[in-house]
């Protein structure tokens, strides 16, 4: 069969296969295709970027998927949450085989080596983030196998049900909405992750994280922002904070430090509507000396403030 005459569609736009594929190869992933048939006729992947996150809603048949091994290092920089909306997946991993059917919501790492193994037509939503980003939360960010959600749970069957209206509504929503909805997804993720074993421990862990981070977010332009100021707002003293926070391998101010570098590198990135100036930068994000600012940036970026604003998009103005 010529892969170029059969017609598939990422981001609603029609390719021909071998198009579709060096997408594939561009986004980390290998194709190996089935026995012909005709399910690939209509097979169909919308991904779309929401910050340092992807949002995908993907139809599948007749098709497997890997890591390409030139992009497995950076592909493994990440963690894939995945839902199965209708049809099944079989997934191989760590010499075991995993068959997921509708309903089922998962967590792949694609770090272990895998294949995703579609036969009839299946559709996916997918959430593609940054391990760092569960890490940051006190989260586990590492799986040797597909992780199974509790699909008996009323919490999980919720943001389940989130995650796939959020995947296939990303396409007709703004860059700053997809984002927000990213963000909330990774909000949710300890629902996801919980187990019987370490539920009580680690929700409260994982609530601190959550809700130090959105007082970090709400105050990021405040140079006061403090320990004791975050603790209080928490109901709870600094020393309690400290102890939860370094549970999941992170300090209160560090972390209060990595959020708002993170939040000045979107806005030099041209997220932000309008162009903005290195010194405004520094001051939304609670830097009340503009030099101090770029030396904490450029020991986290490994370049200046305006380098990286002129790399990423030249959002800085005149």
């Amino acid at each position: 069969m010529n892969d170029r005459a059969v017609v598939s569609e990422w981001c609603g736009r029609p390719l021909d296969r071998g198009t579709w594929i060096d997408h594939m190869q561009a986004e980390g992933i290998d194709c190996r295709f089935h026995a012909s048939t005709s399910a690939m006729d209509s097979a169909s992947v919308d991904w779309h970027p929401a910050g340092d996150l992807c949002i995908g809603d993907a139809e599948l048949a007749a098709v497997s998927l890997s890591a390409a091994p030139r992009h497995r290092a950076q592909l493994g920089e990440h963690v894939f949450l995945k839902v199965v909306q209708s049809g099944s997946v079989t997934i191989e991993q760590n010499g075991r085989m995993h068959r997921f059917d509708a309903g089922s919501m998962l967590m792949v790492d694609p770090s272990y080596s895998f294949s995703d193994h579609y036969s009839d037509m299946t559709r996916v939503a997918l959430l593609r983030m940054p391990r760092n980003a569960l890490k940051d939360r006190g989260l586990r960010y590492s799986f040797h196998e597909p992780h199974l959600a509790n699909l008996f749970s009323a919490d999980v069957q919720a943001v389940r049900e989130f995650m796939a209206r959020t995947a296939r509504q990303a396409g007709a929503t703004s860059q700053t909405l997809r984002e927000r909805f990213g963000q909330q997804c990774l909000d949710l993720l300890d629902v996801v992750l919980e187990n019987a074993d370490d539920a009580a421990r680690g929700r409260a862990n994982a609530l601190t994280v959550l809700r130090t981070r959105q007082i970090v977010l709400r105050s990021l332009a405040d140079p006061d922002l403090s320990v004791n100021g975050i603790a209080a707002e928490l109901n709870m003293s600094a020393s309690a904070l400290t102890r939860a926070l370094k549970t999941a391998g992170l300090s209160p101010m560090r972390y209060a430090w990595t959020l708002r570098l993170e939040q000045a590198a979107r806005l030099l990135s041209g997220t932000a509507k309008h162009p903005v100036r290195v010194k405004e930068v520094a001051y939304r994000c609670g830097f009340s000396d503009a030099a101090h600012f770029s030396r904490a940036f450029k020991a986290r970026y490994g370049m200046s403030p305006r380098d990286f604003a002129l790399q990423n998009a030249g959002a800085l103005a005149a």
